[in-house]
Formats: structure tokens, C-alpha cells, sequence
């Protein structure tokens, strides 16, 4: 049997759960209230789908420059948190002023790509921060711990476009500004607490990885890029046409979140799985059981069947993503734990922007449901098969 993480590692990583949230949550209000915004100027709503998949891009750009700055900044044996505070604050003061500045089409974009760029900062570094406090063994499950942020913010984001409704975006705006101001302190708070930075011993500084390590990595980013991709299209595509085929539409916001409800239970035995089993072995399996699962939500005949389909998806892409953090943190040099995650976090990205860049062109009609509908098991089983072979 393996040892759990100590008491404090656990602490930390329920710490980070409320930074995820809180980021999670801002997203969340960001896009319920945006179309809102946009009329306030005279933009045309046709642009909306557009302006979100260009904050993905966004995202991407700067994941992968806030994992490469955190690295550079633990190898100089620097704090990172006095950055990341200042990146937080100017992240909360763009969200802040956003409604303010929506009567001004060009200020209004300007503050969402600030706040898009600087929102990083509550993305990639996070989990750089645990790698460092609880080491590369047990970092799977507390990376769980804090995913349930985010799981808890996506099952949440139906019931607060109902309780939105109507409101004034000034208020959720602030309450999402100061969320976020207050997040960046626990940033803090966990570095704090971090054991003393010890230099690098002489021979260990990481060297720039040769071409078969660079291939090796980009092609597991490519894996992790065809997972997400299924994900995102089943989540946010696909369900929502599944459960109106077996159930009343006006229950949308009740079941949607039953993803979200699996994801959550996953990533409480997802890590101690990647640690029993090993990142490779609960990839492995996660994606063969996932692409099942996601099987049965296409072929379910009635709603009890859907609702469980849906769930045991939910709880495999839990594994995936915990497997895949795992995987990041042991890939190279423990001074690049900050550029692959921020790598993963930007792929991530790159598929959110692929799902809806293929929504807003119209490419989801173009190629019809039912392809949509088995596109995420075919993604899901390719990546299967592959994994399989590895070693």
C-alpha cells in the first residue's frame, strides 16, 4: 500500500480547489453576462462565439508563457508569488471595469484580453505549486482535490444562468473581481508554507530536451489534444441534444450537470488509482471504459440509462485528466514541471477554441448529429488504442 499525502500537502490542495473555483466561477459569469455586454456597445451578437474562442487562443498563448516564467522563476530560486499577486490584480481591476467599459466597443475588448491574459495566473501555476509542496508521487490526487473547483463551478454554471437572469452585471462582476483578488492570497498563503528552495546541484541544471524527448512530449500533447476535443463536443455539444431527445428541455439545467456530478466522484479515487497504478496504466484504461461510456450515451434508449452513461463518462475523463497532470509532472526535468503543465493547460485551450470554432462556423450542422455524436468516441478510442501500445 501506498502512504497518503501528509495532512498539509491535503490542506494545500483543498486551498488551490478554492482558486480553481473562484477562477472557474469568474469564466462562468464572464460568459452568461457577455452577450449582454456586447449589445451595451452595438456589437453584433454574431461576433460572440468568435470573441470566446478567441479568449481561448488567448489562453493558450499565455499558459504556456506563465508555465515557462514559473520555471525560470524556481531555477533563480525566486518567490512566484508576489508575481502572481500582481497578475491576479490586474486581472480582478480589467474584470471589474468591464461593464463599465461595454458602452466602448474597443476599452471593452481591450479589458477582456487583459483580463483572458492575466487570468493565467490561476491556471497553470497552481499546479506547478503543489508539484513543488507534495512532489511528483502523490501530485495526481491532490491535482483531484483541486480540479473539484472546477468540476463544482462547471456543474453550477446552468443554475446561474437561471439565477442571473436579469441581473445587473455590475454586482456579479465585482463579486467575481474580489473572488479573484482574494484567490491570488492563497497563491501566497500555499508558496509560504512551500519547504525552503535548495539550489540546483551542479550537473542537475535542466538542458534544453533533444528532439526525440521534444517529439516524445508533443506527441502526448497531441493525445491529450484529441481527448479534449472529444470532451468538449460531447459536454458541450452533444448533451444537451441527447437528454432533449429522452426528456422535457425545460430540465436541461437539472441534468447537465450529471457530467459534472461523475467528473466530481472521479477525481476523488482518480488519484489514488495514478498512484496505485501508475499514470500510464489509468490512462489506459480511463480511455477504452471512457470511450464506452461515451457509447452509451449515444445508443441510451432511456433517461435512467443516459444519466448513467453521462456520469461514468464524467468519472473517466476525471482519470484522464488527473492520469495526464501526473504524466506532466514526470515528464523531463523537475525544474519543466511549469511549462508542460502550462503546455497541457494551453492544449486544453486549443480544444475548447476547436469546439467552438466548429460551432460558430457552422461546421456542427454541416457535418450532423449523428457524426457529432460518435466523433467523441471515435477521438476517444484512437487515443485508446495507441495508449495501449505504450510503454
Amino acid at each position: 500500500m501506498t502512504a497518503s499525502p501528509p495532512l498539509g500537502d491535503t490542506r494545500a490542495a483543498w486551498l488551490l480547489a478554492g482558486v480553481e473555483f473562484f477562477f472557474a466561477l469568474s469564466w462562468v459569469v464572464y460568459v452568461i453576462f457577455l452577450p449582454e455586454l456586447l449589445a451595451r456597445g452595438g456589437i453584433d451578437r454574431r461576433y460572440l462565439p468568435w470573441i470566446i474562442a478567441a479568449d481561448q487562443l488567448i489562453f493558450a498563448l499565455a499558459d504556456w508563457w506563465m508555465g515557462v516564467a514559473v520555471d525560470r522563476a524556481r531555477a533563480a530560486l525566486r518567490m512566484i508569488g508576489p508575481m502572481l499577486v500582481l497578475l491576479s490584480a490586474v486581472s480582478a481591476l480589467a474584470m471589474l471595469l468591464m461593464p463599465w467599459l461595454a458602452a466602448t466597443p474597443a476599452l471593452f475588448l481591450l479589458a477582456i484580453g487583459v483580463w483572458v491574459a492575466t487570468s493565467s495566473a490561476l491556471r497553470a501555476p497552481p499546479y506547478v505549486l503543489l508539484s513543488r509542496y507534495a512532489g511528483r508521487a502523490t501530485l495526481p490526487r491532490l491535482a483531484g482535490i483541486q480540479l473539484l473547483g472546477l468540476a463544482v463551478a462547471s456543474a453550477l454554471a446552468p443554475y446561474l444562468a437561471i439565477v442571473l437572469k436579469g441581473v445587473d452585471p455590475a454586482l456579479p462582476f465585482l463579486l467575481s473581481a474580489l473572488a479573484v483578488a482574494a484567490s491570488a492570497l492563497a497563491l501566497v498563503h500555499v508558496e509560504r508554507r512551500l519547504p525552503a528552495a535548495v539550489a540546483p546541484a551542479a550537473g542537475t541544471v535542466p538542458q534544453t530536451p533533444g528532439g526525440r524527448a521534444k517529439g516524445s512530449w508533443a506527441f502526448l500533447l497531441l493525445l491529450a489534444l484529441l481527448l479534449a476535443i472529444g470532451q468538449q463536443v460531447h459536454s458541450l455539444i452533444n448533451s444537451a441534444a441527447q437528454y432533449k431527445r429522452l426528456a422535457d428541455p425545460a430540465l436541461l439545467p437539472w441534468l447537465l450537470p450529471v457530467f459534472w456530478i461523475g467528473f466530481s466522484f472521479g477525481l476523488l479515487g482518480a488519484g489514488r488509482l495514478v498512484r496505485a497504478r501508475g499514470v500510464l496504466q489509468v490512462l489506459q484504461g480511463a480511455c477504452a471504459l471512457g470511450a464506452l461510456a461515451l457509447t452509451g450515451t449515444v445508443l441510451a434508449v432511456s433517461l435512467e440509462a443516459l444519466l448513467l452513461s453521462q456520469f461514468a463518462a464524467g468519472i473517466f475523463w476525471a482519470a484522464i485528466l488527473c492520469a495526464a497532470i501526473g504524466l506532466a509532472a514526470e515528464s523531463g526535468h523537475p525544474l519543466h514541471t511549469g511549462r508542460h503543465t502550462g503546455a497541457l493547460m494551453a492544449t486544453l485551450a486549443v480544444a475548447a477554441f476547436s469546439r467552438i470554432g466548429l460551432a460558430a462556423s457552422g461546421g456542427a450542422a454541416a457535418v450532423g448529429a449523428q457524426v457529432l455524436d460518435w466523433l467523441p468516441v471515435a477521438l476517444w478510442c484512437v487515443v485508446a488504442l495507441i495508449v495501449r501500445r505504450m510503454r
